[in-house]
């Protein structure tokens, strides 16, 4: 494979010639950078993108961490972020958690090493290393610092939306399936949930999930649980994957949803359409969360002015049939 050297060479110019022309840091002439570029194509070289970042002290490419690839949810707000990263000529770089903190943590470690533009983190674990890592970084969901702008969906309001919908259709035996506790915006969900139900003068039983995305795991929570579900008349499931899950369970044993069991999901991910019964969902604007975390990074890269207070976005009820009556 051809070297800076080599281009160098079959050119007819020197080698720093070559350099300043492959990162743009110094004029040079047409006549040579012609030359250059020739030899760029005739042998199909690439530039070390991490040489020149180092060089240059400008990376074009965004890291994306998401806690993992199997979520729909996660899927299509990836390609909101990617896309309008693209149209400001960066490349996105899309880190996979797995909610492991380890594994976030070595992910950081490489980033800094190949010396990234910027991370956009998401539900983030390893706080200490994000507000230590000298880049810019934009969290979503899980509050990071003060110096790091958090963006997210009004979970809250979110879960207060749920237990209203499920009370107007007249359930009054009520359980929530609340998502794991590290999670802060599970957390908020339950709390928008209960408190809503406390202003009604109700109670509402609480079950945990370990997980949001395994499907297995998902199942063995299901199965593990001290209640059954076919008891109560309106269910608030944590996310739509989960949704998905206890409606596969409850038609399974012949439920019928909704006139039996009415159930609410999260998220308004492009699963809840899809599934049979269609399901009945807060939505998270994925267009919006996406392009308030691009948009904020990009500034921040660019030296622009950033949003000094945290972003939150409204949630609304997206009504399908497993509550439609």
């Amino acid at each position: 494979m051809a070297n800076i050297r080599e281009i160098a060479e079959k050119a007819g110019v020197s080698i720093a010639t070559v350099s300043r022309y492959l990162n743009g840091t110094e004029r040079v002439s047409k006549e040579s950078g012609s030359k250059i570029q020739r030899e760029i194509d005739r042998v199909g070289y690439v530039p070390n993108a991490l040489a020149k970042a180092i060089f240059t002290k400008k990376s074009e490419v965004i890291a994306l961490m998401i806690p993992n690839i199997v979520n729909p949810f996660f899927n299509q707000l990836a390609t909101v972020i990617e896309e309008l990263c693209h149209e400001k000529g960066y490349t996105l770089m899309l880190c996979n958690t797995e909610d492991n903190k380890e594994k976030e943590a070595k992910y950081i470690d490489v980033l800094k090493a190949h010396r990234v533009a910027g991370i956009i983190a998401s539900r983030p674990k390893c706080k200490e290393q994000y507000l230590n890592c000298n880049i810019p970084v934009v969290s979503f969901e899980n509050k990071i610092g003060d110096s790091i702008v958090s963006v997210s969906s009004d979970n809250y309001d979110g879960g207060r939306i749920a237990f209203e919908h499920l009370y107007e259709k007249g359930c009054r035996k009520i359980l929530h399936i609340k998502g794991p506790d590290t999670f802060d915006a599970t957390e908020q969900r339950y709390a928008g949930f209960s408190d809503a139900a406390r202003e009604r003068d109700m109670e509402v039983d609480v079950v945990n999930f370990k997980t949001d995305f395994n499907l297995k795991m998902l199942s063995e929570d299901l199965n593990n649980l001290d209640c059954k579900i076919e008891d109560y008349d309106g269910v608030f499931v944590f996310n739509d994957i989960a949704a998905a899950v206890i409606i596969k369970y409850l038609k399974a044993n012949n439920v019928d949803i909704p006139k039996d069991v009415k159930i609410i999901g999260f998220d308004d991910s492009f699963i809840s359409e899809l599934i049979n019964v269609s399901l009945t969902t807060i939505r998270q604007p994925i267009e919006e969360l996406g392009e308030a975390l691009a948009r904020i990074l990009l500034d921040e890269i660019e030296g622009k002015e950033v949003p000094k207070d945290d972003i939150m976005i409204k949630t609304e009820i997206i009504e399908r049939e497993t509550t439609l009556v």
